[in-house]
Parts: structure tokens; C-alpha cells; sequence
């Protein structure tokens, strides 16, 4: 990963002339290496170049606001990610990580419950949507809808251990807690 780093690194700053799409998916790189810091610098750099109307917009605004998010900088980071669905409203993963995020901090979580049954009408079967919809429903104290979502989301990702903690967390709350103690 540091070679990668290294060399993909003197490759951008050796070029001459630097695209938009170079910098974007530079900056892609950063942030997908866990460079957060020098990730949100590079998307600033893009979104410095483009307006509300570009193709790179939401994408931009999107992988800054992970990036923010990924360092603590909640308020930037959920102000990035309704700016790339206010350019793009159907994306299904951006929804899911803006509701998952408020979800987490025990916040929207009615707001966050509708964004997520949008995302699982856009993405249907999707592992990660499914967990998110059923984590909302069980921060609702819905459990005996909880479990169905988080039950499904399991059985496609049955190694996860975060879809597990939630699939274990929601049978406890139905009273099932010898099959909660084994998904823990």
C-alpha cells in the first residue's frame, strides 16, 4: 500500500498538465488509501474547478464529505453529502451513509428510516441498505421489523461482524437470547 502510495503519488505531481477526471480520481485514491487529509484538499481543488452542473459534482461532494466524516468533521461532512443529494437525490449509497451516520449518532432517525426505504427501493438486496433500514427500525424500537431487515441483511453478509453485532442486538430485544449470544 505505501509503494502504491508512493508511486501513484510522484505519477500525479509529476504531471504536467493535471485533468479534472485525473484529480478526481486521484483524489479517490486518497481517500479510498485512508489519506483523508490530503483526499479533502485534492475534492476542494475539483470542486474549486466545476460548478453545481458538472458530472463530477456529486461524486466530489460525496468523497469529501466521506472523507470529512472519516475525520470527525461531522458538520462539513453532512453538509458535503446533502449537497451531492441535492445534485443527485437517487444515489442509494450516499442516502445510505448520510442516514447510517445519523443513525449512529441518534440523530433523524425518523428522516433517516424514509431515506433508507428510498435507498432499498433504488438498491433492492443490497446487504449494507438492508442492514442500515433494519438498524433504524431497531433505534425505533420496532424490533419485530428489525429483525426481518436485519435477518435478510445477514444471511447475505453472514461474516460481517457489524451485521451480526445488529442481527444479535435485535434478537436479544425479541428474547431470544441464546441465538443473540451466538451472532455476537
Amino acid at each position: 500500500q505505501n509503494e502504491a502510495l508512493k508511486l501513484l503519488s510522484k505519477s500525479y505531481n509529476n504531471l504536467i498538465e493535471k485533468e479534472i477526471y485525473e484529480t478526481f480520481d486521484y483524489a479517490e485514491f486518497l481517500k479510498n488509501n485512508d489519506k483523508f487529509d490530503n483526499s479533502i484538499k485534492i475534492y476542494s481543488e475539483v470542486l474549486g474547478l466545476i460548478d453545481f452542473n458538472h458530472p463530477l459534482y456529486p461524486e466530489a461532494t460525496d468523497g469529501r464529505g466521506v472523507s470529512y466524516e472519516r475525520q470527525g468533521m461531522w458538520d462539513k461532512a453532512e453538509k458535503d453529502l446533502l449537497e451531492s443529494l441535492k445534485h443527485s437525490p437517487e444515489q442509494a449509497y450516499v442516502i445510505n451513509y448520510l442516514a447510517y451516520s445519523w443513525i449512529e449518532q441518534g440523530i433523524k432517525i425518523e428522516k433517516a428510516l424514509s431515506m433508507l426505504q428510498k435507498a432499498n427501493k433504488l438498491k433492492s438486496n443490497d446487504p449494507y441498505i438492508i442492514d442500515s433500514l433494519g438498524w433504524a427500525l431497531f433505534k425505533l424500537e420496532r424490533y419485530k421489523e428489525s429483525k426481518n431487515f436485519l435477518q435478510s441483511a445477514v444471511k447475505l453478509m453472514p461474516a460481517d461482524p457489524i451485521v451480526n453485532d445488529h442481527y444479535g442486538d435485535v434478537l436479544w430485544m425479541n428474547g431470544k437470547k441464546i441465538q443473540a449470544r451466538y451472532y455476537w
